[in-house]
């Protein structure tokens, strides 16, 4: 690290860095409004919010936070000068911008791996269903190396210069590792370039394995590849900010830039979802449209899903943001294309047995009770339409229109309510 430390650079007052503030402001609130834009679109589309719109939302704290610190740093300046000439209350000031120029790198690493995270989050919904093993270790991994290298750009921001009181002290000079950071420069660009390699990595196998024709492959590995950009930012900051001798004008503006790349590339392909009107949408019914939602299968269907199309297209998921990426399940696994849909079943027309010329009895008492009680019942006295055998008509062969037997007696037996019934023949010399 001895080799990339130099001699401080000259004193400037706030005057010389006003344009420089101008510019990091403008970076920062560009980035606001882009982190804005696709939440509130996101919202507006779906009437929900995702895991990773959350994660970019949340990054609007620290992005302002560190704009917050960093328009102090540069109104006072830090201990990285000269000190020739600088009166008490510049010292004073300057071992306060010192102070809070090491809470601003943490608040960047910060803000920059929030995005990270919430590009990762987006890889893991678009494949839950492919889920593989292999899948969940990858991203499992990415998680932890993630944590990892936030614990690493926070260590090498502390621990670089003993005792850490030399941090803000202006006079007498602190020494070059207390005062220009390049420790926490060179491990958060190490840090940077590896995770959004990762980042790029991940679904290119996805891509090149699907169904895809060539041209489609291509550009979704363009539009992937876009966390290549914040690379190169960072490849072409940090030779530049040791070139510069560390001064902290200089770095707050290419850290406020790659924070406006950063943003941009982990929001773009959301934001061009809703430019080209893709991705996911609420669903729009219309009354007494029966077939509207058929209509609308219909058209999805004829948009050209091929055999490696994501097939579970339930509410919510990105499958139309990266459509035709070839990640699909089983054919046996998948719906049938050729589905019916559900309607409503016709309307029963009056069948012949039903007599329109039918009245209610109009020989009724009012009276009369529609319930019987159990007073009322008389099992003796209920008629019964079962004939009874003739013990040598076996089978009742003689038929109902047969003359009893002279044996058979008939008897007159009263039915309920006092009515008569009909002569009922005797038990006797019978058989059931």
């Amino acid at each position: 690290m001895t080799a990339f430390w130099t001699m401080a650079p000259p004193a400037r007052t706030f005057s010389e860095d006003k344009a420089t503030l101008i510019v990091c402001w403008w970076c920062t609130l560009f980035a606001v409004t882009i982190i804005l834009f696709r939440v509130a679109g996101r919202y507006i589309r779906t009437e929900k919010l995702f895991p990773e719109d959350i994660i970019a939302f949340l990054c609007i704290i620290p992005i302002l936070a560190r704009m917050a610190l960093v328009h102090v740093v540069l109104l006072w300046g830090t201990n990285n000068v000269i000190t020739d000439g600088l009166s008490q209350q510049d010292i004073s000031h300057r071992e306060i911008g010192s102070r809070l120029v090491l809470g601003s790198r943490i608040i960047y690493a910060a803000s920059l791996w929030m995005l990270k995270l919430s590009i990762a989050e987006f890889l893991k919904r678009l494949t839950q269903n492919i889920w593989r093993s292999t899948h969940e270790l990858v991203l499992r991994l990415m998680y932890y190396y993630l944590g990892a290298t936030m614990v690493a750009i926070v260590i090498a921001d502390l621990v670089e210069c003993h005792p850490v009181t030399h941090y803000w002290q202006v006079v007498p000079d602190p020494g070059p590792q207390c005062r220009e950071g390049y420790a926490q420069l060179i491990t958060m660009a190490v840090a940077n370039v590896t995770t959004d390699l990762l980042l790029v990595i991940f679904p290119i196998p996805l891509i090149f394995g699907s169904h895809m024709p060539l041209r489609r492959k291509t550009m979704l590995t363009m539009l992937f590849g876009l966390s290549l950009i914040p690379i190169g930012i960072t490849l072409c900051r940090v030779p530049n900010v040791i070139r510069h001798q560390g001064a902290q004008h200089y770095r707050s503006l290419w850290a406020s830039i790659e924070i406006l790349f950063a943003t941009a590339v982990a929001n773009a392909l959301v934001i061009g979802s809703f430019v080209r009107d893709k991705g996911v949408k609420k669903h729009k019914y219309k009354l007494g449209s029966s077939g509207s939602m058929e209509r609308t299968l219909s058209s999805r269907r004829g948009r050209g899903y091929g055999p490696g199309a994501v097939a579970f297209k339930h509410w919510g998921s990105d499958e139309e943001l990266v459509r035709g990426l070839g990640i699909g399940v089983d054919a046996d696994l998948r719906p049938d294309s050729g589905a019916s849909i559900a309607r409503p079943a016709p309307v029963a027309e009056p069948g012949g047995g039903i007599d329109r010329n039918w009245r209610f009895p109009s020989q009724r008492r009012s009276d009369e009770s529609d319930v019987e009680t159990v007073g009322d019942y008389d099992p003796r006295h209920v008629p019964t339409t079962r004939q009874d055998d003739n013990f040598f008509d076996v089978g009742n062969l003689l038929g109902p229109e047969s003359p009893p037997p002279a044996d058979k007696r008939t008897t007159p037996r009263p039915t309920r309510r006092g009515s008569v019934a009909g002569p009922v023949p005797s038990r006797r010399g019978s058989t059931r």
